[in-house]
């Protein structure tokens, strides 16, 4: 079998995939044995920014598990390598993952690499993680659910048993008031008219980091839904915690002024981490205090010795973490590479005080593959002048926050506030799988 130059991207997500599709196509043109071998613990892409609009509305939650295959051509015969298993562990040329693959030439869990992209993004907060317990309540290792975790199957299931949950209750209390929570919201409020929403927000504006117009517009349309909004409260943990009910059978819980609230259920989105804890394995002082991963800004792993002291997050501010919210950590200032062969991109790296959210990741992983190209030809072409690595300079912050079936709100750094009166109850998922490569023509080119 023959021995390959590995190049492992760990993550196939926004910003993994977005790497990986840049070195597939980089691998043919290097004339080294090298590969690039992709690892995500999930069977397809799972583009989460959909996932709490199919945790609510039926009928569509397919769409957002996309294949992979088309998704990084690769004219090398032999370049490309997709994995699906969970990681384990890394060290400075290996990583380890839960299983092996003989039959790809890894008779044990253990890959040998020359370069990495460490692309292991954020945790998602529980109503859209689909690797932790449903919203019946059921155990993540549920024996009826079908398939194995990080299935389509298994994922469809989950959003579905999520639609039956929130359908059923009679009052929903939304705890965290980030995209994700000011969207599950509305789409609840919208889409079950009778249902009696309660949102709550520890601060006391939404999207603090974009301006007072989006903000206020936010607040127009859950007043239009007839959502119950609660600023500059957070919720009691402790009484969240006794399971108190009422005598409607609702659940009880006391905000830290006080309030009283009920609902029969509630919904926390908050508590969103980065997916560091791979990294630890190698170095645990990588990690900078807020969680991620110190990088430069050639995106290589950041040295702690040079490395400025990040400031913690606060609490209020890791409430808002995905793009699904609207936070970002605090920038990391490392100027030397500790292990320079390992890459880090996405919502797991420190980088810069760039917004946590989709497309910066993707840009991310893109610049990270292009430098790792760079270092490769380096590599091949030893006595020619060195190809200097690229640097990254954050996007202006983005978001776009649904706010119920046709409504949605948009900003770009500085610009005016733009708003929608156009919604699309799947969110143009069409779009996403024909960036992935698919022809779609109709949604059934979607259920596979």
């Amino acid at each position: 079998m023959q021995q390959y130059k590995n190049i492992v991207v760990l993550g196939a997500a926004y910003g993994g995939q977005a790497a990986a599709k840049i070195l597939a196509e980089g691998v043919s043109k290097l004339s080294g044995n090298w590969r690039v071998v992709v690892i995500d613990r999930n069977t397809h892409f799972n583009h989460v920014y959909a996932f709490p609009r199919f945790s609510v509305v039926p009928g569509h939650e397919f769409k957002a598990f996309i294949r992979y295959d088309g998704t990084m051509p690769c004219d090398k015969p032999g370049g490309l390598l997709p994995l699906t298993a969970s990681i384990l562990s890394l060290s400075a040329h290996s990583v380890t993952l839960d299983r092996a693959f003989p039959e790809h030439g890894f008779p044990t869990p253990e890959i040998p690499f020359e370069y990495a992209i460490y692309a292991l993004g954020g945790s998602l907060p529980a109503p859209v993680n689909l690797w932790g317990p449903r919203l019946d309540a059921q155990l993540k290792a549920d024996a009826k659910a079908s398939g194995i975790l990080g299935s389509k199957p298994n994922g469809m299931e989950w959003l579905q048993c999520a639609q039956g949950v929130i359908g059923k209750a009679r009052s929903v209390l939304v705890v965290g008031g980030g995209a994700l929570g000011i969207q599950l919201a509305t789409d609840i409020a919208d889409v079950h008219p009778k249902k009696r929403v309660t949102l709550v927000h520890s601060r006391g504006r939404f999207m603090p980091r974009f301006s007072q117009e989006m903000h206020d517009e936010i607040i127009r349309q859950l007043d239009h839904l007839n959502v119950n909004v609660h600023l500059n409260e957070r919720i009691d943990l402790k009484s969240a915690a006794e399971r108190k009910t009422n005598d409607k059978g609702e659940r009880i819980v006391l905000t830290e002024s006080g309030k009283e609230l009920a609902a029969d259920l509630i919904l926390m989105c908050t508590g969103q981490k980065p997916n560091t804890e791979v990294l630890t394995t190698l170095d645990p002082s990588l990690i900078a205090p807020n969680g991620r991963a110190r990088v430069t800004r050639t995106l290589q792993l950041g040295s702690p010795a040079s490395s400025q002291p990040d400031a913690t997050d606060s609490l209020a501010s890791q409430l808002d973490a995905l793009q699904l919210d609207a936070s970002a950590p605090q920038p990391g200032a490392s100027t030397s590479p500790a292990y320079p062969q390992i890459f880090a991109a996405g919502d797991c790296a420190d980088a810069f005080n760039a917004l946590c959210a989709g497309h910066n990741a993707y840009y991310q992983g893109q610049l990270a593959a292009r430098n790792v190209l760079r270092l490769a030809r380096n590599e091949e072409k030893p006595d020619e002048e060195k190809e200097v690595l690229e640097k990254y300079e954050p996007l202006p912050p983005a978001i776009k926050v649904s706010l119920g079936l046709n409504r949605g709100v948009t900003q770009s750094g500085n610009d005016p506030v733009v708003i929608s009166e156009k919604g699309y109850v799947d969110l143009q998922c069409a779009l996403m799988w024909e960036f992935h490569g698919h022809k779609i023509t109709c949604d059934d080119d979607m259920r596979d």
